[in-house]
């Protein structure tokens, strides 16, 4: 039976394939939602599931509802639509894909590092508990029958860290790895290319707490409600924003602020960064970059700009381990 690998990036603001990325975030109902509100249509045990952008809340422990096993079922089905849009260079997605039927699946995925043992054998029974007689649901009215083969679970950065900076960690032989996330911050140290166990802490210092600070800042001093997307806007290089001049300038501050937290919370595990590179991975590390480097508490920083970065690594290892089947 022909096997394939899905990495699968389970972040706590967007899942992350090798090739898609989506919010975190679906609305169950009990009747077909209009495709005219949601192009992303998923059909499960009776029940109606279409993305939202509304995210759920940060959960340490994934294993705990179903909201986990859905989101991963809509990155299976659009990860393999997208695999199917590059092979062929004219694609429709009623003619040029089929219904995706008995196949085996290895899932790929990741847990931050500092929870890899605790959780990795619960993370992989709650996958394989719910294929147990095998997953069948319907994507945008194509069918998804398959068996998870195999469930391969990854320290979240060191992934990334591997694939992408691969000279870099060879070259030295102390490296840090910090992923910031949506809803933590995640540190892993490399001695010699391997896992330091003694150097490995999560923190709940995601781009949400930050979110959620600078909104009650701004109505408590300014009267004025901001959102997440004007936040980002802000943060990212390039975009155009419309915003009072003194919201844009809180927000920058807040932000510096936040950086210098977050490296004083790691300082309980290193107490200087300044005396080996530093990799940073996540969504957040790029949008705190510059306020990351003016810290001037890092010797040398090197920034993975690929959102996909732990997929990416998930899969590529993955494909190591089962013999470079898939």
């Amino acid at each position: 039976m022909e096997q394939i690998i899905i990495g699968i990036d389970h972040g706590n603001g967007n899942i992350k394939t090798k090739h898609c990325i989506f919010p975190c975030g679906f609305k169950r109902q009990d009747t077909k939602p209009s495709e005219l509100f949601s192009t992303d249509i998923l059909t499960y045990r009776g029940n109606y599931y279409s993305l939202t952008g509304s995210r759920f809340p940060y959960e340490i422990d994934k294993t705990k509802n179903e909201n986990c096993l859905i989101l991963t079922l809509f990155a299976i089905a659009k990860e393999l639509k997208e695999r199917a849009r590059e092979e062929k260079k004219e694609f429709d997605w009623k003619t040029s894909f089929g219904n995706f039927i008995g196949k085996d699946v290895v899932l790929a995925v990741g847990l931050p590092p500092a929870h890899l043992e605790k959780q990795q054998e619960s993370f992989k029974k709650y996958f394989l508990d719910a294929a147990r007689y095998g997953i069948e649901f319907h994507y945008n009215g194509k069918l998804f029958q398959f068996h998870i083969k195999e469930v391969l679970i990854f320290p979240q950065d060191y992934a990334a860290a591997v694939i992408y900076r691969e000279a870099l960690i060879k070259k030295y032989s102390s490296v840090y790895c910090i992923d910031i996330g949506d809803g933590t911050v995640d540190l892993l140290a490399l001695k010699n290319g391997i896992p330091d166990k003694e150097v490995m802490v999560s923190r709940e210092l995601g781009m949400a707490g930050l979110r959620a600070k600078i909104i009650d800042d701004v109505i408590n001093d300014f009267g004025m409600t901001i959102d997440a997307d004007v936040i980002e806007d802000i943060l990212m290089p390039g975009r155009e924003v419309l915003a009072p001049e003194e919201v844009i300038r809180r927000v920058k501050k807040e932000t510096g602020e936040w950086a210098v937290k977050i490296v004083n919370q790691l300082h309980s595990k290193v107490a200087d960064f300044r005396f080996a590179p530093t990799i940073f991975c996540g969504g957040g590390a790029m949008l705190l970059k510059p306020y990351l480097e003016k810290t001037g508490l890092f010797g040398m920083t090197d920034f993975i700009s690929d959102i996909h970065a732990n997929a990416i690594g998930y899969e590529q290892i993955a494909e190591l381990v089962m013999g470079g089947q898939g």
